[in-house]
């Protein structure tokens, strides 16, 4: 039995309120029982297990799998738009959406998003049609509906806002857009009739019942803030130009399997729990060796970013060309990677490595930028700007018509913190058995992806290194973890490996 006494201080200094019994009751609770779920050492770091197996034939990019009943799993090859089958050896078992005649199911003119739902079936989101339809255990698609909120589905189908989901309650959780604020005309920059509005810096994450259309709140986020300007030429045009900060300390957010939202701060790195009820339980931080920056390794950081941006605006500027043009371009799916990099190599760089291995970190992160990114309505904003400012390269060969797709340009390095963030965008996801996922900015020991395995209580039961090349597409139930994986050639893979 361990008694404890407690003095109370009769100082005169001490406000008689905080020389309440109950006041110091409480405090000393508060004292008693928050080191009880914190947690001072952290589990070795383990490299992801071999894969079991992989899948039967190439694919285009991994964007998701959702596991099925008896180990089948779908994919949404979102490059060449199409959804397909697979038994649990990974071999082909049917397509069931395709943007080509070889099935009687469209996959859309864009890039869709695939959810599980209800635990045997999964739902594809097409943003074309503005529907989604059911696809049931043996890959079929039933019913169809229509998106709960016409104006945010490219929000829905996910992206840089994280990823979509149905909880067990069958509702719909998704982080949506703040709209910019228009603020007084004096108090913003204008140019002729135009006043620049504001943009926002936080989101709500938000639940939709589909049945009857009723939407709440349920979590409020600190995401990724582009700083716009707008100019007027001598001869009358508007020039927009954005300036990206690619390691803001903003938070993160996933569902998890019992229906509890998890927010991670990405500011002292601890958890908000919401439970489905709405009561909300605030974690300790995290442990974590946060790593300081000095000028050489800002500028190292910088140059990492600009590098991977350039790489992805020029792929993108190809593939325009290619497809004959914008307007064909972005018809045939291909803005989801035209925009590319202002989303996921914008995260890069801020991403995995210390200065000294930038590169390694870069390449993890543009990799879950070039596979499964997918940036909504305001990332498209984001990867623009005009090139030639500070961190801005060069515009891009014209394509078809002249047009081009410009350079983003990036913050001075001495605009980056002083700390490189715990987190970047899309990094917190909730697997089938409970846990929570959260890709880190620590380094792996191997130049990998660190990801935490987080029970509810707080507690980080593994330290799951990622090999480069691939990225986390999804889970089965029991322990099965499904990536994406591109080779040499530059083709793309799905594989499960089972992480315990």
């Amino acid at each position: 039995m361990i008694r404890i006494v407690v003095a109370l201080s009769q100082d005169s200094r001490m406000p008689r309120p905080a020389r309440s019994p109950l006041v110091v009751a409480a405090l000393l609770a508060g004292v008693l029982v928050a080191p009880l779920s914190a947690q001072s050492k952290l589990p070795p770091v383990r490299q992801l297990p071999n894969p079991t197996a992989r899948s039967s034939e190439p694919l285009s990019a991994v964007s998701a799998a959702v596991a099925l009943p008896n180990g089948k799993v779908l994919v949404n090859d979102v490059l060449t738009r199409r959804v397909v089958l697979f038994d649990s050896t990974l071999n082909r078992l049917a397509v069931v959406a395709d943007s080509t005649s070889a099935t009687a199911n469209a996959y859309g003119a864009r890039g869709g998003g695939l959810l599980g739902f209800g635990g045997d079936s999964a739902l594809f989101i097409d943003p074309a049609s503005l529907s989604m339809m059911t696809v049931n255990a043996a890959g079929e698609l039933t019913t169809v509906r229509a998106v709960p909120r016409a104006a945010e589905i490219n929000l829905v189908v996910g992206g840089a806002g994280g990823r979509s989901g149905f909880g067990p309650d069958g509702r719909l959780y998704y982080r949506s857009q703040n709209r910019p604020r228009q603020a007084a005309r004096n108090a913003r920059p204008t140019v002729g009739n135009f006043v620049m509005p504001e943009l926002p810096d936080s989101a709500p994450v938000l639940r939709v019942d589909l049945a009857t259309r009723q939407v709440d709140t349920v979590a409020a986020l600190k995401i990724q803030k582009v700083d716009v300007k707008v100019s007027q030429g001598v001869d009358g045009q508007m020039s927009v130009q954005t300036r990206i900060n690619p390691m803001q300390m903003i938070d993160d957010w996933a569902l998890l399997a019992d229906g509890t939202i998890a927010v991670v701060r990405g500011h002292d790195f601890h958890i908000d729990w919401i439970a489905p009820d709405g009561s909300l339980r605030s974690s300790p931080k995290l442990p974590f060796e946060w790593q300081r920056l000095n000028d050489d390794d800002k500028q190292v950081v910088i140059d990492s970013v600009r590098e991977a941006m350039e790489r992805q605006r020029a792929e993108a500027q190809r593939m325009m060309v290619a497809a004959g043009g914008p307007a064909a371009f972005i018809q045939g799916g291909g803005a989801e990677r035209m925009i590319v990099g202002g989303i996921g190599g914008g995260g890069g760089g801020g991403g995995g490595a210390p200065p000294q291995r930038a590169g390694a970190g870069e390449r993890a992160q543009a990799a879950q930028g070039a596979q499964g990114g997918r940036a909504a309505g305001q990332g498209g904003g984001q990867g623009g700007g005009q090139g030639g400012g500070p961190g801005g390269g060069p515009g891009g060969p014209g394509g078809p018509g002249g047009f081009r797709i410009p350079s983003a340009q990036l913050v001075p390095a001495n605009e980056l913190p002083d700390y490189r963030p715990p987190i970047n965008q899309q990094s917190a996801i909730g697997d089938l058995d409970g846990n929570l996922w959260v890709r880190t900015t620590a380094p792996g020991e191997k130049g990998g992806v660190l990801y935490y395995v987080i029970t509810r209580e707080n507690e980080i039961i593994d330290r799951i290194e990622m090999p480069q090349g691939r990225i986390l597409a999804g889970f089965g139930k029991g322990g099965l973890l499904y990536t994406g994986f591109r080779d040499a050639e530059g083709k793309a893979y799905l594989e499960v490996t089972r992480w315990k």
